[in-house]
């Protein structure tokens, strides 16, 4: 790699954003920083404190049979709040998800349904009574508004549409936090705090560091810019990135150039076989033209 390639691969590292899966994931390979962001961001969208929790970067579950989908999760978190009555541990489930990617706008709902059952399917052992399911909670953290209303908060859960005012807990909860939403005219302290701290999710920058909580996420977010493991690994992403994008116009090129020169000989042939057909008329029509003058010449004799 050239020192070029190299300065520009380090400019885009220093631009690199946490809802970016590369600097996401490297904050999560580190256990103590890891720990502090799933916990800051779990505070302020639970808007309570969290403490007492186990995360897995990138852990991934696999489908119910072979040939079914499995899944990657960014951030698998676990929250221990107590013990059940039968003395086992009560916890939460979070999977927080950034996504910075609109296409992925519309399959959102089924996404996150898909999500939730793979991980209900490797949370309840046999011999287990469904009411040991724990609260399984998805977090999206999107730089696209999901539903249009501008908000920065969306909650979606299940209800019983009939009579929605029964209360149907089943302990699932979705929730979709766009980067850039508004908040709602009566938002508390909480509300703006984790405003703040999406906004320096999406963006960052110095300019977006304005309370503790971004202060303390920006340091990690500098010192892990500045590994040499996360730079390598950086380089070697963003080298064969460019290869791959390389060979796919070279091979978009050279299909364009099979498909440009195949309509040409099919244009060519065509015109040939146009120009044939006008020459045969031609043709025609002289000798049509010959058989009348021979009539004519007939006729006056």
């Amino acid at each position: 790699m050239t020192e070029e390639k190299r300065e520009e691969a380090r400019k885009q590292l220093e631009e690199m954003n946490v809802i970016d899966d590369f600097l996401f994931t490297e904050i999560m390979a580190d256990e103590k920083n890891g720990l502090e962001v799933c916990r800051m961001i779990l505070s302020c969208v639970l808007k309570r404190e969290v403490r007492n929790v186990h995360y897995i970067a990138q852990k991934a579950l696999p489908g119910i049979s072979e040939s079914s989908h499995g899944i990657r999760m960014d951030a698998y978190i676990t929250e221990k709040k107590g013990s059940t009555d039968d003395g086992h541990d009560d916890i939460s489930v979070y999977d927080v998800e950034p996504d910075k990617k609109s296409a992925h706008r519309k399959g959102l709902p089924k996404r996150s349904r898909y999500y939730g059952d793979l991980i209900d399917v490797q949370l309840l052992n046999k011999g287990v009574d469904y009411d040991g399911l724990p609260e399984v909670v998805t977090i999206f953290i999107l730089s696209f508004d999901p539903f249009g209303e501008r908000a920065m908060y969306y909650e979606a859960g299940t209800v019983i549409k009939t009579h929605p005012h029964i209360p149907y807990d089943d302990g699932v909860r979705r929730i979709f936090l766009y980067t850039e939403g508004g908040l709602p005219e009566d938002a508390g302290d909480e509300e703006k705090k984790l405003r703040t701290l999406l906004r320096y999710i999406n963006r960052s920058t110095e300019d977006n560091v304005t309370d503790d909580n971004t202060r303390k996420l920006d340091i990690i977010v500098k010192k892990t810019k500045l590994k040499k493991d996360v730079n390598s690994r950086f380089m070697k992403s963003w080298e064969r990135e460019r290869e791959m994008k390389q060979e796919a116009l070279e091979a978009g090129l050279a299909e364009g150039r099979a498909e440009g020169l195949a309509e040409g000989r099919a244009e060519e042939r065509a015109n040939t076989e146009k120009e044939r057909r006008r020459a045969d008329e031609a043709e025609a029509r002289v000798k049509e033209l010959e058989a009348r003058i021979r009539v004519l010449e007939e006729t006056a004799k």
